[in-house]
């Protein structure tokens, strides 16, 4: 949503030449940078240096500080957007280092190193395409979601990043239900674009964790579940899945132990055999 709005209202990158001046040095605007709640524009330099005016003049470090232009409270500027990605500077750069996952968060953040399509079989994903289920609204998914960023992003404060992925869902809805009036499609080429549509959104944010954590999507929209419910669901089968492991492993090792002997006995034998007829 927050990346959406900088691209819409920026038009195209570049190096704040032409267009609006800044409001703080009435100069042309210089590595545009926004604040991240009102979405006021500075030039980097110029909303940094009026920041720490600000702070020297209170005796204690702020987290917030007031938009020199609304008055609304902000806690980081937003700068170095190239369409696709941006760079945080926190008013606070202890905020950042304060953020400790929670224990679901952390619960979550070690379903990304298991097997990906173990659930498969729990929830019938082709069927929540071919009934257009995705149309449906989803009442749970913005909490869904904060959860799985906070715990793969690993901070707190990942609201720029979840409303933008809320606003590109919500704007791949629309696009489709308009189409449905016009032409016939497949459950599979939905589901194909809006895998796409996703995992291009979410790839700055998230690089190697990209296709999973769209999986991961795709799986809780198919489940049509709470988080609560879903949550009871994808443990009791994780425990299954890890015992089945172990089970695997264990017997793994048992049949490698098996074949050491065999090989011992068998290099013993015709020792065995020599000792005996030397004996006689």
């Amino acid at each position: 949503m927050a990346a959406k709005a900088i691209a819409d209202e920026s038009g195209s990158i570049d190096d704040g030449s032409d267009g609006d001046p800044c409001p703080i040095c009435l100069g042309p605007m210089l590595q545009k940078s926004y604040l991240d709640t009102c979405f006021h524009k500075f030039c980097f330099s110029c909303i940094k240096q009026w920041i720490k005016v600000v702070s020297s003049k209170v005796s204690k470090q702020l987290s917030s500080v007031k938009c020199p232009l609304c008055k609304t409270d902000n806690f980081y500027i937003i700068h170095d957007y190239d369409g696709c990605s941006f760079e945080r500077y926190y008013i606070n750069r202890n905020i950042t280092d304060g953020f400790v996952l929670t224990k679901e968060q952390r619960y979550r953040l070690q379903c990304y190193y298991t097997e990906s399509g173990f659930m498969s079989d729990v929830f019938d994903v082709p069927r929540f395409w071919k009934l257009h289920k995705f149309l449906q609204p989803n009442r749970w998914l913005e909490a869904w979601l904060r959860r799985e960023l906070q715990a793969l992003m690993q901070e707190e404060d990942v609201h720029i990043v979840l409303h933008h992925f809320i606003g590109v869902m919500d704007s791949f809805c629309k696009r489709i239900e308009l189409r449905r009036k016009q032409e016939t499609r497949s459950a599979e080429t939905n589901q194909e674009q809006f895998k796409a549509v996703i995992s291009e959104a979410a790839r700055p944010f998230l690089m190697a964790r990209t296709d999973r954590f769209v999986d991961e999507i795709e799986l809780f929209l198919a489940s049509g579940l709470t988080l609560e419910a879903y949550d009871a669901i994808y443990k009791q089968r994780l425990v299954r899945n890890i015992r089945r492991e172990m089970g695997t492993a264990n017997e793994e090792r048992e049949e490698e132990e098996g074949e050491e002997q065999e090989n011992i006995r068998t290099r013993v034998t015709p020792f065995l055999f020599i000792f005996e007829e030397d004996s006689d």
